[in-house]
């Protein structure tokens, strides 16, 4: 420790302030929205009504869920914190600050203390990647869980553990639980590199019992479609067959994928886009052609193996309508770091000229980044826990000792987090929720739709015919709250 006190002293910095920007006013900044509700409620029936389940949310494709790990996951964040998202959101932070340790522990290994250290600092002070640790949501974990997997897969290569393949095997099948957009393209990744590494296999039954791990992770998705008549198959069938989600004709779509690639990564850097991210693709680039026989090290292979051939899957995908959205790249976001580390290193070795470029970029990357995060940290983004928890208390306020219904309009979908949010929160503080039966007193609340205003407009008018205002335009942010008195008992 003596030896290596000042490494540790900066990685102690790094976490530390890695914690900082991934928990500050958490409570506060929290969004907690459509995806969040839904999990929430799922997760309370487990809890208080021990409801298990085999699937876990559903994906971008129709019929297609995920497997239930992401709920088993954050069951006991939420059972610690008696049903605060904010806790279980502060669980997932810390998984993500357990992710920036992982990048220096796997930098190090693989290329020295300083691309562990550099990998840490640039994935921890990055505003992309702070935003993404706040978000309660199963995307979330993945980065966490890529690098054990990543790390099992260098141990087998480094070491010749067969052992690992197997331990590998079970975290991609984890992976593929948590976000199936990006880790679908794990299993290709993992058989290139085990094609590229055959000869350190001891023994095909480490092979064998890979594929067998993997496949018991899918075991819940699997009895689920048995049980309802190959639902979950159907769905898959029709996604790949009736859809033509992949196809061979990529040309057509390489330059679209070519500039969202370039969007994704050199955003992780530099937040704003303009000239600096040029930088970006020019120091990743640089390293290939100037130092094209060390980036192509085996721990170097292992970690382009894994950022290439997704983003070459990708060439051919096209299903879900032809998006590719920015978490669909989770999964390989670690590698690219790594890569970036790696190639800024061997820059720094290139005598004066390297140390000053490397320099210059990490101060403007601190300075761009550290500006965004600080606004970040004051306001938040979209719609907050915060207001809604004023909103809620303001409901609660009004109606005293009273019954009271309540009804609400979240663009653009169910207002599953309003559910919630009156189950734990309404009825944890004030002891009730919302009557079911139709009475007096009745609150809507609604949520400013920018994209779709004349659904609002139909839903408000809606609510004129229902109960007339008593109250109005008590508004925080975007949410309003009315009090009305009912003057129809029909249906709502």
């Amino acid at each position: 420790m003596k030896k290596f006190e000042f490494e540790y002293f900066i990685l102690f910095l790094i976490l530390l302030f890695s914690a900082f920007f991934r928990l500050f006013r958490l409570n506060l900044l929290l969004g907690f929205w459509y995806d969040q509700g839904r999990d929430a409620l799922i997760i309370w029936d487990l809890l208080h009504y021990h409801k298990f389940f085999l699937i876990g949310p559903v994906t971008g494709i129709d019929g297609i869920f995920l497997g239930p790990f992401y709920y088993y996951l954050l069951a006991p964040f939420y059972f610690l914190g008696r049903g605060s998202p904010v806790i279980a959101a502060a669980g997932l932070s810390w998984l993500a600050v357990g992710a920036v340790f992982l990048l220096y522990f796997l930098g190090k290994k693989m290329f020295g203390t300083q691309v562990g250290l550099m990998a840490a600092f640039l994935y921890g002070f990055s505003y992309g990647q702070v935003t993404f640790s706040r978000w309660l949501a199963n995307p979330n974990p993945l980065p966490f869980f890529t690098l054990l997997a990543l790390f099992c897969l260098y141990e087998f290569i480094e070491n010749h553990r067969s052992l690992f393949i197997v331990l590998s095997s079970f975290l991609v099948g984890l992976c593929l639980q948590l976000e199936a957009a990006s880790a679908v393209f794990f299993l290709p990744s993992v058989i290139v590199i085990l094609i590229w590494q055959r000869k350190r296999v001891s023994s095909i039954k480490y092979l064998v019992l890979g594929i067998l791990v993997f496949v018991l992770t899918l075991l819940p998705q699997i009895y689920f479609n048995f049980r309802h008549d190959g639902i979950l198959l159907s769905a898959f069938r029709k996604f790949l067959v009736e859809e033509k989600s992949f196809k061979l004709s990529f040309l057509q779509v390489v330059r679209l994928r070519l500039l969202t690639y370039y969007d994704v990564f050199a955003g992780k850097l530099f937040p704003q886009s303009g000239k600096l991210r040029l930088l970006v693709l020019a120091l990743f680039s640089a390293p290939f052609v100037l130092f094209r026989k060390k980036m192509f090290l085996k721990e170097s292979k292992l970690l382009l193996l894994w950022l290439f051939v997704p983003l070459l899957g990708y060439f051919f995908y096209q299903g879900n309508h032809g998006y590719v959205w920015d978490y669909y790249f989770t999964g390989v976001v670690p590698a690219f770091f790594l890569i970036f580390s790696v190639g800024l290193y061997y820059l720094t070795k290139q005598g004066l000229a390297g140390k000053v470029i490397v320099c210059a970029f990490l101060i403007v990357f601190s300075f761009s980044n550290l500006y965004s995060i600080r606004n970040y940290l004051k306001a938040g983004i979209g719609i907050k826990l915060e207001a809604q928890k004023k909103a809620i208390d303001w409901i609660y306020s009004q109606a005293g000792k009273e019954e009271f219904n309540a009804d609400f309009y979240v663009p653009p979908q169910i207002y599953y987090s309003y559910s919630y949010l009156m189950r734990w929160y309404g009825a944890g503080e004030y002891g009730r929720e919302p009557e079911t039966k139709l009475v007096k007193n009745l609150y809507t609340l609604y949520e400013q739709d920018g994209e779709h205003p004349q659904f609002l407009q139909a839903w408000l008018d809606r609510q004129d015919t229902i109960g007339k205002i008593i109250k109005d335009n008590y508004s925080w942010g975007d949410i309003t709250v009315q009090k009305r008195e009912r003057i129809y008992y029909g249906e709502q």
